[in-house]
């Protein structure tokens, strides 16, 4: 057996051995823990670079797609108003060309109507009625530069505006008849 004076140094070698194997494992614990944590801390990285990369490429991919929507959109818009100023300008020819018209026959009577008026009437009566024809004549011609500038939303006015000069042209022309 083993006395007390043997036992001591073997067991102090032990304890020493032990002790040293334990400061050992446990640095050898605390790396493998250390490095345990580095590995998830790289995956958690390599984790988030990927979601970043993902949110970017779908952030990307989506603003191209809103980018191309409004490509798109600007297209139509631009085909719209396009369709609206010819819209427009066929408005404006047309309803030029019906006044004009109307005015021409209109012009054509005042001048059959200033031959007979300065016939048959004294000279100052005669060149007031046929300044006042005049005057409504101009006045509707005034009505066709109106309706030549006119905008969609002005262009209704601008016609309610040469039909009336042109009924008041008429009923200056009827007057004129009558006194003939």
């Amino acid at each position: 057996m083993m006395t007390a004076r043997r036992f001591l140094p073997v067991l102090i070698t032990a304890s020493a051995l032990v002790g040293c194997n334990s400061a050992r494992d446990e640095k050898a614990l605390a790396e493998h823990a250390q490095n345990e944590v580095k590995e998830e801390a790289a995956a958690a990285r390599n984790q988030l670079d990927s979601m970043e990369k993902k949110t970017a490429a779908s952030s990307g991919a989506r603003a191209n797609e809103v980018v191309e929507e409004l490509r798109e959109a600007k297209a139509e818009a631009r085909q719209a108003s396009a369709e609206a100023d010819a819209a427009l300008a066929r408005a404006r020819a047309d309803t030029r060309s019906a006044v004009e018209s109307t005015l021409r026959e209109r012009m054509k009577t005042v001048a059959e109507l200033q031959r007979k008026i300065e016939k048959k009437l004294p000279k100052p009566e005669a060149d007031r009625l046929v300044k006042d024809l005049t005057e409504r004549a101009t006045a509707v011609q005034e009505s066709l530069d109106e309706i030549d500038r006119a905008e969609a939303i002005t262009l209704e006015a601008a016609k309610r505006t040469a039909e009336q000069r042109l009924q008041e042209l008429d009923q200056a022309l009827d007057q004129a008849r009558e006194r003939v």
